[in-house]
């Protein structure tokens, strides 16, 4: 019993002593930590040394990346470091770079900005990259990238503007550079020489700003392609008013490239919506936009091209999109012109239905197009006479054309009469007008002779000329047999025979 209870009083005092211990170690590390705030309010000896200058702050603005101008280069090397976080360098080629990367670029660099470099060949997937949150390499010269971003890369911003890229030295065939950058949210490619649109950067569920201004060659389908994607909303283009594409124009064997701004692409984007409704319903017209002077008195107007040509149409459309200034309808079946007094034709100027079944322009009495037109084609179609009434008043203006060859109309007497000097009168306004040619092969309309087609059934009519004249012939004879006889008789005292028989009249004392 009296040993149980020597054993307790022997752990009680070791726990003492434990408790005993332990404070006084936390004791000295409080009074360790006031001293060291003690230390920290004690003066500074003040330094005999000159401040050196602060660095360039670095700053990020919105649409740009990193960057720096060329008067805060460094003087005594290629790079230089200027916070912990940020390296700049200036007029490195590829080995220089590589060189003063090694030495400025540590583990907690996150912005890099190199300036007027001129390097061959620039390989991205290299582990100094990594950490990298704003990269810009501007203003130089790089002959090709190669290679990929490191995976998971956090590359926020990218600026390569300025470098003379083209799309075959940025995304070589086999490899993609930007694959990796699922954190990118601003590209500035602007003023290279780019001809393809980096399409992998915008199909994500990310918002991204792209800067491509100075590309004038990229192509307008692939912008067109990008704004009719769902995720449209989340892609916005920097310099917007400065972008520019290349349109693809064709037609027939001729093809062009026309230099468009991207807004060009926002109105086709709407355009397409509208051109969808054309009737009849699948029509398939192709609309495109373009931009006229004047459009009847409003400046600035974006009219419409409406393209249904070979369409296999039998009637003209209805319901064309707004301010449709040229309608193409060739090449199709088509057999009246009675749709074109639809309200939808009120802006159209040029009307093109060549190669169709028309027979006639009766229809386009009193329309709008007919008062207003400047081009109507309607050559290559079943006409059988010229209405000139329906088309005098507008040829009364500088400026309106016809075209009508290959047209093979009814020719008479009063086409010659008639139509043959209409043409000949007007042919200023109508350029083909010696392509307009009769039926039953007689030629063309201004080479008709009034004895080819003016032919009339004769009558007794037709010698009325003839009797008058011989009957003036035979007064004359006879006027001057008696003046012949008068002058015998005063001078001979005798008639001539023929009057010497002539019986004596009870009026023949007058002549005596």
């Amino acid at each position: 019993m009296i040993a149980t209870r020597g054993r307790v009083v022997d752990v009680m005092v070791w726990a003492l002593l434990a408790c005993l211990t332990a404070h006084l170690q936390l004791t000295e590390t409080r009074m360790e930590e006031v001293d060291s705030k003690y230390k920290s309010m004690e003066a500074h000896p003040q330094s005999t040394e000159n401040p050196k200058p602060e660095p360039p702050r670095v700053e990020t603005r919105l649409g740009q990346c990193f960057h720096l101008s060329r008067k805060d280069c460094p003087t005594d090397g290629k790079c230089k470091r200027l916070e912990p976080d940020s390296v700049f360098c200036c007029d490195v080629d590829s080995f220089r770079l590589k060189e003063a990367l090694a030495i400025t670029m540590t583990q907690n660099t996150t912005h890099l900005h190199v300036l007027n470099a001129t390097i061959s060949e620039l390989d991205v997937s290299q582990s100094i990259f990594r950490r990298l949150t704003s990269m810009a390499l501007t203003d130089g010269n790089i002959g090709k990238i190669t290679g990929q971003f490191p995976k998971y890369s956090s590359i926020a911003c990218l600026n390569i503007s300025n470098n003379n890229l083209s799309s075959a030295t940025l995304q070589p065939p086999i490899q993609r550079p930007f694959a990796y950058l699922f954190n990118l949210t601003l590209l500035d490619a602007s003023t290279n020489n780019l001809t393809e649109f980096p399409l992998s950067l915008v199909q994500s569920n990310r918002k991204i700003s792209v800067d491509l201004s100075g590309n004038n060659y990229l192509p307008c389908k692939h912008f067109l392609k990008v704004m009719e994607t769902n995720n449209s909303s989340l892609v916005t283009f920097l310099n917007y008013d400065k972008t520019f594409c290349a349109l693809d124009l064709r037609f027939n064997w001729f093809k062009d490239v026309l230099i468009v701004p991207i807004d060009h692409l926002r109105v086709q984007k709407e355009l397409n919506i509208s051109c969808r409704d054309i009737k009849p319903a699948g029509s398939n017209c192709t609309c495109v936009p373009d931009r006229l002077e004047l459009v009847d008195g409003v400046n600035n107007v974006v009219a419409v091209l409406v393209d249904c040509s070979q369409r296999h149409l039998k009637e003209m459309p209805t319901n064309l999109p707004p301010n449709t200034a040229r309608l193409n309808v060739s090449y199709n079946n088509i057999t009246s012109l009675q749709p074109v007094s639809d309200q939808s034709y009120e802006h159209v100027r040029q009307l093109f239905v060549d190669h169709n079944d028309i027979a006639n322009i009766v229809d386009l009495e009193g329309t709008k197009f007919i008062d207003h037109f400047m081009v109507f084609s309607i050559a290559h179609n079943k006409l059988k006479t010229i209405h000139t009434y329906i088309l005098s008043d507008r040829f009364e203006t500088v400026g309106p054309s016809l075209f009508i060859s290959g047209n093979y109309i009814h020719c008479d007497c009063n086409t010659e009469k008639v139509l043959k000097p209409w043409l000949l009168e007007h042919f200023k306004n109508i350029p083909d007008y010696k392509g307009l040619k009769c039926e039953d092969n007689m030629g063309g309309v201004v080479d008709l002779r009034e004895s080819q087609v003016c032919h009339t059934p004769r009558d007794w009519t037709d010698y009325i000329y003839y009797i008058i004249g011989l009957e003036v012939l035979i007064l004359v004879l006879l006027i001057s047999k008696v003046s012949y006889d008068y002058w015998v008789f005063k001078t001979a005292g005798y008639l001539p025979w023929p009057a010497n028989k002539m019986p004596r009249l009870p009026c023949d004392w007058l002549c005596e």
